[in-house]
């Protein structure tokens, strides 16, 4: 190819977009200010430590633009909103974006390695509050109004995904959900793996990894649950024991004689490290066992209301409806 008097060979071009790729992987993954948040080292240089994970970052962006791209697509399409799907929906997935920016790229990501109280705010956010907010938001309707319509009628037709889905969905069940997520929960919380998630990136990105997997869901099959009785019975079930699991292990925090965790920088933030274990504790007990007795709470009215008198909610848009509609 030339350019007026410069010419430039393929190979060169190959060249150049190799060193661009590697100036970018080098950028994002080598330089350790975009790692995880360090810890500050006092609360004078806490606003200091924002992070910029490209294993937090990318997802965020790519899953927030292909819902506003799934939203302006289903509306230059149909004209209009799909039943069930408005502004509440739209607004509940951003709040829960919000969150997990929050969680993972502000101070405190930062703050929750010398704090085991900071750490227990960050759960809370990851398990009890940006996971619902996500699901309400039902983000798997327009994220496949985002895609080219070749994709969506594909994965519409996809023998093996279909097969795989239908083998996964007994675990989305509420009471097999809630028991996949409380093992979770308790295997992350030995003193071994949650010392080794502090001390180690990576081992803190599976952590927070699997709690947001395994919240997903099991707030998925809490939320799913308002379409029939029984699946409200088995959703009060599953509040009801992750509600007491949640109790159980804040008690283990709070009652605890010492420390069970290694966190030896508690002391420039005022705190011994019992008294950090101590309020992690009761952020535990008082914010998390409350969402989940409200979700156990609003399943407990699904039950008692009489048939005639429930809310008839519109049916969920399956991926294969959306591809007619859009064809």
């Amino acid at each position: 190819m030339s350019v007026g008097s410069l010419e430039i060979s393929p190979s060169r071009h190959r060249r150049h977009g190799l060193s661009l790729v590697t100036g970018l992987a080098v950028l994002l993954f080598s330089r350790p200010a975009l790692a995880h948040g360090t810890a500050p080292h006092g609360p004078g240089d806490l606003w200091h430590s924002w992070a910029a994970d490209p294993l937090v970052t990318i997802p965020l962006i790519v899953s927030s633009v292909m819902f506003a791209l799934g939203v302006w697509r289903l509306r230059r399409s149909l004209g209009r909103l799909l039943p069930g799907f408005g502004m509440p929906q739209i607004l509940s997935f951003a709040a829960g974006i919000a969150m997990l920016v929050i969680a993972l790229l502000s101070p405190l990501e930062g703050l929750s390695k010398p704090l085991l109280s900071a750490h227990m705010v960050q759960h809370i956010l990851l398990i009890a509050v940006a996971p619902p907010l996500l699901v309400l938001g039902k983000p798997e309707v327009v994220w496949l109004w985002a895609l080219p319509e070749h994709w969506r009628r594909g994965l519409a037709r996809n023998g093996p995904m279909r097969s795989t889905l239908a083998f996964l969905a007994p675990c989305a069940r509420p009471v097999p959900a809630a028991m996949i997520h409380m093992a979770t929960l308790w295997v992350w919380h030995s003193p071994t793996l949650f010392d080794a998630a502090v001390a180690s990136d990576f081992i803190h990105w599976l952590e927070h990894l699997m709690f947001f997997g395994t919240a997903l869901l099991f707030w998925r099959g809490i939320i799913k649950a308002r379409t029939g009785r029984e699946a409200a019975a088995a959703a009060l079930i599953a509040c009801f024991v992750t509600l007491l699991q949640s109790g159980l292990l804040s008690a283990l925090l709070s009652f605890a004689r010492e420390a069970l965790y290694h966190t030896p920088d508690t002391a420039k933030w005022g705190l011994t490290a019992l008294e950090d274990q101590q309020l992690a504790g009761a952020i535990m007990s008082l914010p998390m066992c409350g969402i989940y007795l409200i979700a156990g709470l609003i399943m407990a009215h699904r039950l008692v209301t009489p048939p005639g008198r429930e809310r008839r909610k519109p049916l969920p848009v399956a991926p294969s409806d959306l591809v007619k509609q859009s064809s």
